[in-house]
């Protein structure tokens, strides 16, 4: 039996709407979402979110491994009713400035679009339900409480994050759908409902394809319609494996676990790769009220090159750390390439697309990052989210000197925090040699943590307002952070000798 829950025409992605609609299009929101209002926030599907893309000023997801693998869900459906799926290089920019310059998407051809795959866009369909495999009713025995859902809920080795509600609650369908996409991306390795299919019988997972990654999108945060289309990868990022380029919702075939296939252009690349295999169960009022979760795939995914995240020659992507800030990676973004060390970084391709805007819609754009950082098994830490003011303008194909100059801006800080827990080491070791080394870490991190969130707001102000001859005061706010960390070890002339020689790395720094 199929239950009622479209997400094409049920809400469930939250966006926030515009605060200066004029007469017209306040009239036009009305005939798309009733109970919204300007600078209000409403749920919508797929159908009302294209339609109404400019009325939008953005998403308004609260978990940011949802947004994550929804946002590159959103640039598959966009590149698909806006032409943008198609096309060489040299054609491909045009469309999309044409594009642009309309303003809106196509409100008939995504209407079309949707009105084609309707039956497989329903959460709870009983031949292909949204993102899932029909076949682990079969192939799969007994299923699991809703809440295996919900990530959030405690469960195996992760602790109450947001929510206490008990594994057998059932879950709305507008979060189902969106913990739906967390686990496609998301899912960790290890054990998980056995699967029977074909020659294999497991119950063992492979970890999502953006499982404990950084991804970064391109992003105007006054305008949904310009972060849609900018987020969308040029032909050069696009992977060209045989076969047609489809979606899961648009193929009349379900993909084979033991051999899974490559993608074959951006819209198999954004919504086709997935480690996990689920089958939801529905009640008549559009609620999961139990769920399958297990492998979808018997080997790894193959090779492709994700268009959000930052490669690395050495290690794979740029792996999530909840203690690093999303600043630190900037140039990162804007440099096409950054030699490092150990190992060379490759901004994510889709960036490549944004150097090709004009001016005007560069200056428009930031970035959007989302994360979790987390073990390969299921184990949690912590995710994070963090928007940029719009730096886009400073793509190094579009203003070499400015890319140039935040990456020296960023090395500079890095050197000094490195001066920095050399110094606050120096001065503990001078005075508490004997202590517990944990003991001195802590000393060290608090003090570099206070330092980092000082040297965020120095940094975005030096990039703002740029001046000749003016660098970021990193120096001065790290001397502060080591006179307030060890007022407490200058008690004696000891401590106090200690601590004088050790700032005297800060105020004369190697070279």
């Amino acid at each position: 039996m199929s239950y009622p829950f479209s997400v094409a025409d049920d809400g469930w992605i939250p966006v926030r709407v515009r605060c200066d609609l004029d007469a017209g299009e306040t009239e036009e929101l009305r005939s798309l979402v009733p109970e919204a209002s300007p600078g209000g926030c409403v749920r919508v599907g797929l159908r009302c979110l294209f339609q109404g893309a400019h009325l939008f000023t953005d998403l308004d997801f609260t978990v940011p491994p949802v947004e994550a693998v929804a946002r590159r869900l959103l640039a598959a459906v966009t590149a698909r009713v806006s032409g943008l799926d198609t096309g060489t290089s040299r054609q491909w920019p045009d469309a999309r400035d044409d594009l642009l310059a309309t303003g809106r998407f196509d409100a008939d051809r995504v209407d079309k679009y949707l009105t084609t795959h309707a039956h497989r866009l329903n959460l709870y369909d009983g031949t292909q339900p949204f993102l899932q495999d029909i076949r682990l009713a079969q192939e799969c025995g007994k299923g699991q409480a809703p809440g295996r859902l919900v990530m959030d809920r405690p469960s195996g080795n992760n602790a109450v994050w947001t929510t206490h509600l008990a594994q057998d609650v059932p879950v709305p369908g507008p979060d189902a759908v969106q913990w739906l996409l967390a686990w496609y991306g998301y899912g960790p390795s290890g054990t998980a409902t056995p699967r029977t299919h074909a020659s294999r019988s497991s119950g063992s997972c492979k970890a999502g394809p953006y499982r404990s990654l950084v991804s970064y999108f391109p992003h105007a945060p006054e305008r949904l319609f310009l972060s849609l289309v900018a987020s969308v990868p040029g032909p050069s990022a696009w992977p060209t494996g045989p076969g047609p380029d489809l979606a899961p919702w648009e193929s009349d075939e379900l993909p084979d676990p033991l051999a899974p296939a490559p993608a074959c252009g951006p819209v198999s690349l954004l919504t086709g790769r997935t480690a996990h295999a689920l089958l939801l169960t529905g009640d008549d009022a559009g609620q999961t009220t139990g769920c399958k979760i297990t492998w979808n795939t018997a080997v790894d995914l193959p090779a492709a090159v994700d268009p959000y995240v930052i490669e690395r020659t050495k290690g794979g992507p740029l792996r999530a750390d909840r203690a690093r800030s999303a600043w630190r990676d900037l140039d990162a973004l804007l440099l096409k390439t950054q030699p490092g060390s150990k190992t060379t970084l490759r901004r994510p391709t889709v960036f490549d697309a944004v150097a090709e805007l004009a001016p005007a819609v560069q200056r428009q754009l930031g970035v959007r990052v989302l994360a979790w950082d987390q073990h390969r098994q299921e184990k949690d830490n912590q995710w994070y989210a963090a928007t940029t003011p719009p730096v886009l303008q400073h793509i190094e194909e579009s203003d070499a000197q400015g890319a140039a100059a935040i990456a020296a801006a960023r090395r500079s800080a890095e050197a000094t925090a490195g001066d920095l827990a050399r110094a606050l080491s120096a001065a503990w070791l001078g005075i508490h040699a004997k202590r517990d080394p944990q003991q001195r870490h802590g000393f060290v991190e608090a003090a570099r943590t206070q330092f980092w969130e000082r040297a965020e707001e120095e940094f975005w102000q030096a990039v703002r307002a740029p001046a000749p001859g003016r660098r970021p005061a990193f120096r001065r706010l790290a001397l502060e952070r080591f006179d307030q960390a060890t007022a407490t070890l200058k008690t004696t002339v000891h401590g106090m000798s200690a601590v004088a020689k050790a700032r005297a790395r800060l105020t004369r720094p190697r070279t």
